[in-house]
């Protein structure tokens, strides 16, 4: 029993191993069938890590050999235009002959006023340094891939590699070139303005144009300048000004055609350097146009009253006498002149009397002036224009006055001086004089009285008096004598003496 038993355990146990047996072989080989896609995917990985490494070799030796060329490096273009590999002069002297084309013969034009009257310049683009500014991109170009760091170069390499760079070319002008030529041109162009003037000759009125003043606004223009400078083509710009209309047109000059006012004075050839000063004086004045509105001040109108302005001295008063200073007999210009002036019916701003009396005019009817204190100022209240003709000659002094009569034909004017009240010399002013002898007495200054007076305006009109009123009124001051008297004593002697009295005499004319 027991050995028919062993064989079939026997047998079992080889069938039990040959089936572990079997079992493990069977898992070696799946093992083995996992391993293989992972030994491929990790040669694969190998190889494109090797591809990657020599592709980035490469590619990093292309970009280091870019950067280590001379001139302008490759990919990079102006405008579209290659410019890689040449220097920067190479560049501009290609691109300038490129584009000189569009430059060369473009004229920029000023211009001011309308067809009549136009005036223009005519600027060259070259002259303001128009075109495109190729100095500016070439370099741009050239310093491309040769600024920043190590990387930043490296970075802009590889885009010059791959897309390349195009620079733009930008159009304009120099600004500074552009006002030199505005300062040059505003100098032909800026002009005062000045009015139209009018004189007599041979009995005859002759008007001269006016003219408009003009100043380039510089600024505004340049603008102008700009918008043309846009298209980049000849164009014109219209100069931009400021306008300064004259105060008197010849058309305003056209209604100076009456005799609206005249008065003369007279005088002798005592004294020549008197007589040079009136005709000094009326030079100064004659042809002055006085546009209406405008206010006439004489001494504004009388020169320097100097030497330099062509006067000499001669007698004036100072402090009650007559002495010699610069300009004396001025005054008779400018008492004249008031003259002229009130029987025009122009209103008189200011007037100042002498201190004492005057011989040329009557009383009340003078017009003095004096440094910064007395002046004859006057409005011209009309609407048109007047003209001042003023002149000495043959021992008259004469001023007229031209306008446009607005009064009646009939109308006549007449100015009477009304006596108020005399005003008494002072007390004679004494001085001792210890070398004139005891007694004896000069008259050194002859005082004189003062006085007031008004006068007063009437108006006639076809014969009948229509108005008779109050115009102005003046006041002359006194002057006291100035005596000298002797205290020196006399020897005595037996025969009597009397005091004798001397007077030494100056001129008051002035």
């Amino acid at each position: 029993m027991e050995e028919s038993n062993r064989p079939r355990q026997q047998r079992y146990q080889q069938q039990s191993h040959q089936h572990h047996h079997h079992q493990k072989s069977k898992k070696t080989d799946n093992n083995n069938k996992n391993k293989k896609p992972l030994v491929i995917i990790g040669v694969l990985v190998l190889l494109v890590a090797v591809t990657a490494f020599g592709y980035h070799e490469v590619h990093k030796r292309k970009v280091l050999n870019l950067l280590a060329q001379e001139g302008i490096y490759q990919g990079i273009t102006i405008n579209g235009e290659d410019v890689s590999g040449l220097s920067q002069e190479e560049a501009v002297a290609q691109l300038q002959e490129r584009y000189k084309s569009e430059v060369v013969g473009q004229i920029l034009t000023l211009q001011y006023g309308e067809e009549d009257a136009l005036q223009k310049w005519d600027i060259p683009f070259e002259d303001i340094g128009a075109g495109y500014h190729v100095e500016d991109a070439v370099k741009e170009a050239y310093e491309t891939g040769r600024t920043g760091t190590e990387a930043d170069r490296f970075q802009v390499g590889a885009k010059l590699l791959k897309d390349g760079v195009n620079i733009e070319l930008t159009y304009g002008y120099d600004a500074e070139m552009l006002r030199a030529k505005l300062d040059e041109v505003a100098e032909e162009f800026n002009q005062d303005a000045i009015d139209s003037t009018v004189v007599r000759q041979n009995g005859r009125f002759v008007v001269s144009p006016e003219q408009t003043g003009l100043e380039m606004e510089k600024d505004k223009t340049a603008k102008h300048v700009a918008k043309v400078m846009e298209t980049r083509k000849s164009g014109t710009a219209e100069i931009a000004a400021k306008v300064t209309k004259p105060k008197i047109t010849a058309e305003d000059n056209s209604h100076v055609t009456d005799l609206i006012g005249s008065y003369y004075t007279t005088y002798t050839n005592s004294d020549r350097n008197r007589n040079n000063n009136l005709a000094v004086g009326c030079n100064y004045i004659n042809g002055t146009v006085i546009a209406p509105g405008e206010v006439f001040s004489a001494n504004a109108h009388l020169g320097s009253q100097t030497a330099a302005g062509g006067y000499k001295e001669a007698g004036v008063y100072v402090n009650g006498k007559v002495e010699k200073g610069m300009a004396g007999g001025v005054c008779q210009v400018t008492s004249t002149l008031y003259n002229a002036v009130i029987l025009a019916e122009l209103e008189v701003v200011e007037r100042s009397p002498h201190s004492m009396t005057v011989g040329y005019v009557p009383l009340g009817r003078d017009a003095a002036v004096a440094g910064t204190y007395k002046d004859l100022k006057f409005k011209n209240n009309t609407e048109y224009p007047i003209m001042i003709e003023a002149y000495a000659s043959g021992g008259k002094l004469v001023m007229n006055i031209y306008g446009h009569e607005v009064h009646d034909a009939g109308r006549r004017l007449e100015f009477e001086t009304v006596y108020e009240g005399t005003i008494n010399k002072p007390a004679e002013i004494v001085k001792k004089d210890p070398n004139l002898p005891e007694g004896e007495r000069v008259v050194t200054s002859r005082g004189r009285t003062g006085c007031k007076v008004s006068v007063r305006k009437k108006v006639y009109e076809n014969g009948k008096m229509v108005s008779n009123e109050w115009f102005s009124s003046s006041s002359y001051r006194a002057a006291a004598d100035e005596v000298t008297v002797g205290t020196k004593k006399k020897e005595e002697t037996t025969e009597p003496t009397t005091p004798t009295t001397t007077e030494n005499t100056g001129s008051s004319d002035q």
